[in-house]
């Protein structure tokens, strides 16, 4: 029988109009084992969110166990395949600890061994040994059809509004490594993936891999093993077009994620924090570089404790069991690249806190699209903000931030913090001391516009020329508000506040305007430029004594002027600065500083 031209029409709108989503997979608590051809007996296919019913093998009904996605646990050598096809879409709501697991934590999903030794009745992955047993690369989506892996209450696991995924983690499904593996999640020569409403973690308060003396004791990587995971998440430079959103990842025993990118990455509303030895680690040990086109958009991302081995289970605000740096066979950055080059990065509502080394990404990766606004670094030991460039020229927006920089904040008691944690932390302030460390190619246009920033350390900016120079360029300093301290924990000040500028070659030109600057170095203020104002800026409870009494004096920082601040109104219009760090609207002449004054 033929059909008539308006049926075929018909069914050509619904075939073109249909959701493009795959196949969904389904892991709940209550669901069953896998079947499969080597697994005859095994209880659901995984496609329908529904509980198994007791009712024979291979039923419409849920995993239970999130392994089950890539491995059929029958005990064959190797890491498996996954089930899933390219565009499909996995729901995790939770998983069921099964019989042979030793450290059971319903109804989180466990990735690595069962137990110790491996040999459990459950063997997953047992011929690759504890530390390969983690999931295949994820198959790839596409551009049209992206593939999924979402917690529950993926349509609303961000409650109210917040953009901390640690406040609302009660929403997150948790994935958590353990038994000395070493990804948890593997998202290595895959794109097109999208990671929501999850949170990425190890069960490891007992033991360290990172740092010296090992506190309280070494993890034990031949079996038995520790109960531990290595690493969050794993990429490398074929990791592309990936997006992950509402995703907390900590307390690894080296990094929150590991590797170079590939691509564009998208990162919106994620907290990586308190992972040994860094945030981001994007050298993956053979200085393997990014790929053409990679490039980073961040929103809403905190970095946060990185150098810190986190507790198990977590009983302080500040959760860290013992902190390393460098100078402790440790690290601390929060994002660290080497010898690398990212197209573009995109910064807005970064948050860089409380790391034993750098707050952001170092002078070792170069990038040549550069916008960081609305951002705030506080409390890392190392500097603040590092960025750079090798030879191609590289353009800098950084606009709204706020600074306090305190480097030698952690060598005191923290509010919320264990009382030992930093018992093996010493190189406070390293590499100098500067607050903003960088190296400008020649040809760069830099826009550093309406931040505010406070510090006692050394010297606030040290814009280096790499190579030999000469390296002409223009950095561009306008609407900033300079409030320095002199702290007595550093005596080589001799009293005196910070250096405001050191610029290694005079090619570099330093334009500034409308600035105020309080507080720095003698005869450092006026030194050039255009409306610059050398007064006291006025901060709501702002410290006055130019002399710190006590390192936690910079603590909560209260960044709105007050209503007879000098700041008010003496700015100029900045292309694209429309509102302050705040989101409140910009007035025509704005205020100096990232904040405009409470009205």
């Amino acid at each position: 029988m033929k059909l008539s031209r308006r049926v075929l029409w018909l069914l050509l709108v619904m075939l073109v109009s249909a959701p493009l989503f795959g196949t969904t997979w389904f892991v709940r608590p209550d669901g069953g084992t896998r079947y499969s051809g080597k697994v005859t007996s095994g209880q659901c296919d995984g496609k329908t969110d529904a509980p198994y019913g007791g009712k024979g093998a291979n039923q419409h009904c849920a995993y239970n166990d999130f392994r089950y996605l890539w491995d059929d646990d029958s005990g064959g050598v190797g890491q498996g395949a996954w089930v899933i096809a390219g565009g499909d879409t996995v729901i995790v709501s939770g998983c069921k600890a099964l019989p042979s697991q030793q450290h059971p934590s319903n109804p989180d999903c466990r990735v690595g061994w069962d137990m110790s030794t491996g040999n459990a009745p459950n063997r997953w992955c047992y011929g690759v040994g504890s530390y390969g047993c983690f999931n295949p690369p994820i198959p790839a989506g596409s551009a049209s059809q992206h593939t999924r892996i979402l917690g529950q209450n993926y349509a609303s696991c961000n409650t109210g509004g917040a953009t901390n995924p640690k406040l609302y983690a009660s929403n997150l499904t948790q994935i958590f490594g353990g038994f000395s593996v070493l990804y948890t999640l593997n998202l290595k020569s895959t794109s097109y993936v999208d990671i929501q409403c999850l949170e990425i973690t190890s069960h490891n308060g007992v033991c360290t891999r990172v740092g010296a003396p090992a506190y309280p004791r070494g993890c034990a990587s031949s079996q038995p093993v520790d109960d531990y995971a290595t690493s969050g998440i794993l990429t490398n430079n074929a990791s592309s077009n990936i997006t992950m959103q509402d995703v907390y990842i900590h307390g690894f025993n080296a990094t929150g994620l590991f590797g170079p990118i590939g691509g564009p990455i998208t990162m919106t509303r994620m907290f990586v924090g308190f992972n040994t030895f860094a945030g981001w680690n994007f050298d993956d040990g053979h200085s393997t570089p990014d790929a053409p086109g990679s490039s980073i958009t961040a929103n809403h991302v905190i970095m946060e404790g990185n150098g810190c081995q986190e507790q198990y289970p977590i009983t302080n605000a500040f959760p860290a069991m013992v902190c390393y740096d460098s100078d402790h066979a440790g690290f601390g950055d929060s994002w660290s690249g080497q010898n690398t080059t990212l197209d573009s990065m995109y910064c807005n509502d970064c948050q860089d806190l409380y790391n034993t080394k750098d707050g952001f990404i170092g002078p070792h990766t170069w990038i040549t699209n550069l916008t960081i606004t609305n951002s705030t670094s506080i409390g890392n030991m190392g500097q603040n903000w590092k960025w750079g460039g090798k030879s191609v020229p590289v353009t800098v927006t950084f606009t709204n931030n706020l600074t306090v920089g305190n480097c030698n904040r952690m060598s005191q008691p923290l509010p919320g913090a264990p009382a030992n944690y930093n018992q093996h932390l010493t190189l406070f302030c390293r590499a100098s001391g500067m607050v903003l460390g960088s190296a400008i190619p020649a040809g760069s246009t830099w826009t550093i516009a309406n931040n505010t920033w406070v510090t006692y350390q050394p010297t606030s900016f040290y814009i280096a020329c790499p190579g030999a120079g000469p390296c002409p360029s223009t950095v561009n300093i306008t609407n900033n508000i300079f409030l320095g301290y002199t702290n007595p924990s550093q005596p080589s000040f001799s009293g005196e506040g910070p250096a405001l500028y050191y610029m290694n070659d005079p090619s570099i030109k330093k334009v500034t305007s409308n600035n105020v600057e309080f507080g720095m170095r003698n005869g450092d203020c006026p030194k050039g430029g255009t409306g610059n104002i050398c007064l006291d800026p006025q901060f709501v409870g702002e410290p006055a004594n130019r002399t710190l009494p006590a390192e936690s004096a910079l603590d909560n920082f209260n960044f709105h002027p007050t209503s007879s601040s000098p700041a008010n109104g003496r700015g100029i219009a900045v292309s694209g600065v429309t509102t302050d760090y705040h989101g409140s609207a910009r007035p025509n002449p704005p205020s100096i500083g990232a904040v405009e004054p409470s009205r």
